[in-house]
């Protein structure tokens, strides 16, 4: 009979502490149901104008603009959005007869060796194979990943290298070396950020005359 009462007592304990549960649950919905919805509501309010202001981003870089380099140094063709501006030093004659910069809305200033562009284009007239060797070291301690490239739209190309990861210190990104006549080009974002814009509207419509 005893251990009847004190099963009894238990159930009646566990009643009891369910239903004093419930009606704190109950409480805390009613009370706070509104502000609670509001919270759910701002949030997905945020995520959408997130996602459509990643979305109208993208539809701004549209048309693309275009720089034509000199046509003694292959009409290099470099197609970027046009948010970008772009700052280009063309000097015939120099070792690099060609420096190019680019960046959303104002290039930074390119005696600064900290910042980082969105996209870099250089000709030199350095040695295909000393370009590469300044990359060895990252290469061997795999910090930077190489693979053959080669322009879909410059059918006669020379393959060259493309490289992705620590192309420079403190610089992430993803760089092209070709050679190019008796030159190489380098054509590099500096930016994890612009990898997208630099795989889907530089390399896609890069064109040079070889």
């Amino acid at each position: 009979m005893l251990v009847i009462i004190v099963v009894m007592l238990i159930a009646l304990l566990a009643t009891l502490i369910f239903a004093i549960y419930a009606f704190v649950q109950m409480q805390d919905y009613k009370n706070n149901s509104d502000k609670k919805s509001n919270i759910a509501v701002e949030a997905a309010n945020s995520k959408l104008t997130a996602a459509l202001q990643a979305k109208f981003a993208e539809s701004e870089k549209q048309p693309l603009k275009t720089y034509t380099g000199p046509a003694q140094y292959g009409s290099l063709k470099i197609v970027y959005p046009k948010t970008w501006s772009a700052y280009v030093v063309e000097q015939a004659g120099n070792t690099t007869p060609l420096e190019g910069y680019f960046y959303p809305d104002v290039v930074p200033n390119i005696s600064e060796d900290q910042n980082n562009y969105a996209l870099r284009v250089e000709i030199t007239s350095a040695d295909y194979q000393s370009i590469l060797q300044q990359y060895q070291t990252q290469l061997s301690a795999g910090s930077l990943k190489a693979s053959a490239f080669k322009p879909s739209l410059v059918a006669s190309a020379t393959v060259g290298v493309k490289m992705d990861g620590q192309i420079a210190t403190g610089k992430k990104g993803s760089m092209i070396i070709l050679p190019m006549r008796d030159k190489v080009l380098r054509v590099w974002t500096e930016n994890d950020a612009n990898i997208s814009d630099f795989n889907d509207f530089i390399l896609k419509n890069l064109s040079y005359s070889p």
